[in-house]
């Protein structure tokens, strides 16, 4: 008589994540903008994070243990409506001691996703960055610092906006991270 083999899936789904290779994090950072900071009169934004021919940088989070990237997230409540010509983008980035930081996300010649410009995307539709296929890149070592930088173009902001939303998808490769 033949045997058949039981898989307990639970316990392999357990088992996966108590070694942190199949858990997945996300960190996420907002910025503002605004055509200036002179009232909260749309365009205006006083409190804006970045205004016409700005731009903002925030950190997203510091790499707790040795882990790697999986997608960079971008969406906004509205995109940024930019006057002709007129573009934002947000690029993420990951420190490097030895100085030159490096750039995660290959979109629009490495400028990053764009999240603004004169015909701006759909409201509450996110839109993926590109990660670099580059070896090495979205790997990152425990105490790395990944960070976005918002660009705001030399032309003129059409709306204020709320929030754009940076999400940054991350999953541990060290099996002793606290939180696998």
């Amino acid at each position: 008589m033949a045997h058949t083999r039981v898989i307990d899936k639970d316990a392999r789904i357990i088992a996966q994540c108590s070694s942190g290779k199949f858990m997945r994090n996300i960190s996420s950072i907002s910025f503002s903008v605004g055509l200036d900071r002179l009232s909260n009169i749309a365009p205006k934004k006083i409190m804006a994070d970045a205004i016409q021919n700005e731009t903002s940088q925030k950190g997203i989070f510091v790499a707790p243990c040795a882990c790697k990237v999986l997608g960079v997230y971008a969406n906004g409540s509205p995109y940024v409506d930019m006057d002709v010509a007129g573009t934002v983008y947000v690029q993420v980035y990951k420190s490097v001691a030895t100085g030159g930081d490096t750039a995660l996300l290959t979109d629009n010649t490495n400028s990053g996703i764009k999240v603004g410009d004169a015909t701006v995307p759909t409201v509450d539709v996110a839109i993926d960055g590109t990660l670099s296929t580059t070896a090495g890149v979205v790997d990152l070592t425990v105490g790395q610092h990944v960070y976005a930088i918002l660009t705001v173009s030399d032309h003129a902001v059409q709306s204020a906006v709320g929030n754009i939303t940076i999400t940054v998808e991350w999953r541990p490769d060290d099996a002793a991270y606290a939180s696998s």
